[in-house]
């Protein structure tokens, strides 16, 4: 009997690494396929469909990683309510750095409509309470409900800890902090009514560690991921997850403004990626895009991450692999 099993599952054995094989040498002999430009918006994201009959609420969707979380939702068959403030008179406190303008949003709205889900545009200040809320019932209203949120809207003020002045304190807490909380309050409600919900805040690498002549952006950032926690302990027993991404350097405007860059003390954005190379053990600075954050935002978005709460996931090159825990 002993023998007759061991026969067994050395068969069994044998036949699964023949599939393997196999299949091995099946893509091997493959004609290599010649890789083709990126268009706009990227048609080669993910569209596995992951969020089909979702909503998803984004602020700072206008640019940078918050348009690509929304197209990339949008792909993967979810409604999007795409949200910012789209208005750089409202927000520019900061020297070297331009938030949104109304033109972007309209081109990020486009691209993402180009998916086919329905697509809800919304000028809104996201320390604006009152704002957020109207902004939260019209979502639901319209969309028919709110199931995924992701609050990304993010501002940064370059200056030493000392020589900050308080608007630009004011500034850079009030949208990522308060925004954030702005954010969950407006939505909280919504994912009730759902049974359940995701709800995604954006990090930093800069609220993992200190970093000089970020200002309040790495006070602001440390204090996320506090708020990360604290609201899954709070809200998973509504079966809503709470999670936190914490880029590292990505291609966006505001890394590679002016002022981040003269804050980093270069002119270029070769010479930032020189800087960052070093201190990643993945190299390669300058490869990390929006689409990359993006990919983390759908997983933890999705039902692959159902069972995860309260973390804080670095997408940053390995750079966390530098951290003391």
């Amino acid at each position: 009997m002993m023998n007759s099993r061991r026969d067994m599952v050395k068969g069994a054995a044998m036949t699964a690494t023949g599939i393997v094989l196999g299949a091995m040498s099946s893509l091997k002999s493959q004609p290599a396929v010649a890789q083709q430009p990126t268009p706009q918006p990227r048609e080669s994201i993910s569209t596995n469909r992951l969020l089909v009959g979702k909503v998803a609420f984004v602020t700072g969707a206008a640019r940078g990683i918050g348009r690509a979380i929304a197209e990339l939702f949008a792909a993967n068959g979810a409604n999007v309510a795409m949200l910012d403030i789209a208005d750089p008179s409202r927000l520019n406190s900061s020297t070297g750095y331009r938030v949104a303008n109304m033109a972007e949003f309209d081109q990020a709205v486009a691209s993402v409509q180009r998916y086919g889900t329905k697509v809800l545009k919304i000028q809104v200040d996201v320390r604006d309470l009152a704002g957020m809320q109207a902004a939260a019932e019209r979502t639901n209203r319209e969309l028919g409900g709110i199931d995924i949120v992701v609050a990304n809207a993010g501002y940064c003020a370059w200056h030493s800890f000392e020589d900050g002045t308080t608007k630009q304190w004011e500034d850079v807490i009030d949208v990522n902090v308060h925004g954030v909380f702005n954010t969950a309050k407006a939505t909280i409600p919504f994912l009730k009514q759902r049974r359940g919900g995701r709800i995604v805040n954006l990090a930093s690498v800069g609220g993992r560690a200190g970093f000089a002549g970020n200002g309040a952006y790495t006070c602001s950032k440390w204090a996320v991921i506090g708020m990360t926690k604290q609201a899954a302990q709070e809200l998973g027993k509504y079966n809503i997850t709470v999670n936190a991404i914490a880029p590292g350097a990505v291609n966006t405007p505001l890394y590679r403004s002016e002022g981040q860059m003269r804050s980093m003390g270069v002119s270029s954005a070769a010479e930032q990626d020189k800087l960052i190379d070093p201190i990643s053990p993945l190299g390669n600075a300058g490869a990390v895009e929006p689409e990359d954050i993006a990919r983390t935002a759908l997983f933890l978005a999705s039902d692959a991450a159902k069972t995860i709460s309260g973390t804080t996931i670095d997408n940053a090159l390995g750079f966390n692999a530098s951290y003391t825990a």
